[in-house]
């Protein structure tokens, strides 16, 4: 009787071990796999992944800066928050600048959207040459909405610097702006420009 338990023991310890040996691979393949759909979800929610190559580059003092951020309540932004919508508002600046020179809008909606694509689509002339570049954007946050997904704020006394066909134009403007978190990207969807 003792035998028969003991072998009995034995065969169910074996079995044991077998099953262990037998989960370590499934579990690792399991675990690979759930790692790589995670990874695959994440690089949706990369603002570079629908930036079309450019990176955030955040533009220098001298081409755009916060002068204040401080908004009404308790919601202020992060340091990383305010980087990634100075930077994503001086690229949106620099295609216009790409598309006077090219004429090829395509680039435009990962920058603009909403009625600002409309109006920046309604401004450009394929009969002129034109070239454009803009520095000294001082912005003043207004509002930044508690999901992080709104802001708003004011552009003051930036220049542009337009050359059509062959007569240059230097302009003083300012501008209230809302852009929004679209796809992990924020976008100007409304801006108004006011020329001095």
């Amino acid at each position: 009787m003792t035998a028969s338990m003991t072998g009995k023991t034995r065969l169910k310890f074996v079995i044991f071990i077998f099953g262990i040996a037998g989960l370590i691979p499934v579990a690792a393949i399991g675990l690979s796999l759930v790692s790589e759909f995670v990874v695959y979800f994440q690089q949706g929610a990369d603002p570079a992944s629908i930036f079309r190559g450019h990176t955030l580059t955040i533009p220098t003092s001298e081409q755009a800066q916060w002068v204040s951020y401080d908004v009404p309540g308790d919601n202020i932004p992060t340091q990383a928050e305010r980087d990634e919508i100075i930077a994503a508002y001086w690229l949106a600046w620099q295609a216009i600048d790409r598309v006077h020179a090219t004429g090829d809008t395509t680039d435009i909606p990962t920058y603009w959207a909403g009625t600002a694509y409309d109006q920046l689509l309604q401004s450009i002339n394929p009969q002129q040459t034109r070239t454009q570049s803009h520095q000294s954007h001082n912005l003043e946050m207004t509002f930044f909405s508690d999901d992080g997904s709104v802001v708003a704020f004011e552009d003051h006394n930036f220049s542009i610097l337009q050359t059509i066909n062959t007569t240059s134009i230097d302009l003083q403007a300012s501008a209230s702006v809302i852009m929004t978190l679209d796809q992990g990207f924020w976008r100007v969807r409304s801006i108004t420009l006011r020329y001095q």
